[in-house]
């Protein structure tokens, strides 16, 4: 392995560790009156509290039955080891369950676990299929990610400037 896979392997690690927007689950609309929504809000106040114990209690249910938010956000709480031992192959299964349903950030964290083997077996061509699914979903890191990848010929791809301006344009767009 050379230098530059060396830091290219740190940085992702570090991408791992610092905390992003992304840590937070995000909320869900307040005009829904269901008591999952209850639930998955308690366990928002739970995560804001730092009860990380509390919060996985009250999403696994909602997780379990299938909603995506509950889903990612068990899966960072296992990826940050927040409340649980970190693991990040009990996170990446999670992070299935709510890519499969089309959750963007979901669909990012299985494309940086496929190019790193974290939690996944290292797959560069499964990586780059989320990417394209998170980038197209409007996801920003994921459009800046694949605009490297097509400016560097990286994971299977052809170098291509053209490809890489336009996700680069994409992800610095307002949309």
């Amino acid at each position: 392995m050379n230098y530059a896979n060396l830091i290219i392997a740190g940085l992702v690690l570090c991408l791992f560790a610092l905390p992003s927007v992304a840590d937070k689950p995000a909320p869900i609309p307040i005009n829904s009156a269901s008591a999952e929504v209850d639930k998955f809000q308690s366990g928002m106040s739970a995560f804001d509290a730092g009860q990380y114990s509390k919060a996985r209690e009250l999403w696994l249910p909602l997780a379990e039955g299938g909603d995506p938010r509950a889903q990612h956000a068990l899966a960072r709480l296992y990826e940050k080891g927040r409340g649980v031992d970190r693991d990040f192959k009990i996170a990446a299964d999670w992070f299935l369950k709510a890519a499969e349903q089309g959750h963007a950030d979901s669909e990012y964290r299985l494309a940086v676990g496929h190019v790193y083997g974290l939690g996944v077996k290292r797959d560069e061509a499964e990586a780059l299929s989320w990417l394209r699914k998170a980038a197209n979903h409007g996801h920003k890191r994921a459009q800046k990610m694949l605009a490297r990848a097509y400016e560097n010929g990286r994971l299977g791809l052809v170098a291509d400037p053209e490809q890489a301006k336009y996700w680069y344009d994409k992800a610095n767009s307002g949309s």
